[in-house]
């Protein structure tokens, strides 16, 4: 008695048989596939800025142990103004060389210039 109520709830609680909405489907399908770029995209982000910070602390580290030799050391306490501007103008540099986007070379448009 007890699969019999159960078959005719079943039977009157079920929704309406209707063709499936192939729209919703499409919508849901490309909310997936954008989040899924999203997802790759965020992780080259990731591993691009990590990059970066290895790079600038490897350039830092070189720097720092360079400015520790005895000659650069006693020339920059006889000028800190110029050792200042050295060091700007490397940090300059650093930013130019690791700052550039992914896959373009540092004379990439100088190409364009010259008709090549």
């Amino acid at each position: 008695m007890g699969d019999g109520f159960e078959d005719f709830l079943k039977s009157e609680l079920a929704p309406p048989d209707r063709t499936p909405d192939r729209q919703f489907a499409m919508r849901v399908r490309a909310a997936i596939a954008l989040e899924e770029r999203l997802a790759a995209h965020r992780s080259s982000l990731v591993r691009g800025l990590v990059k970066q910070l290895v790079a600038l602390g490897a350039i830092a580290a070189g720097l720092w142990w360079v400015g520790k030799a005895a000659p650069v050391a006693s020339w920059f306490a006889g000028s800190p103004a110029v050792g200042l501007g050295v060091l700007l103008a490397a940090f300059g540099l650093l930013l130019a060389l690791v700052g550039r986007p992914e896959g373009r070379a540092v004379g990439g448009s100088l190409s364009k210039l010259n008709g090549s």
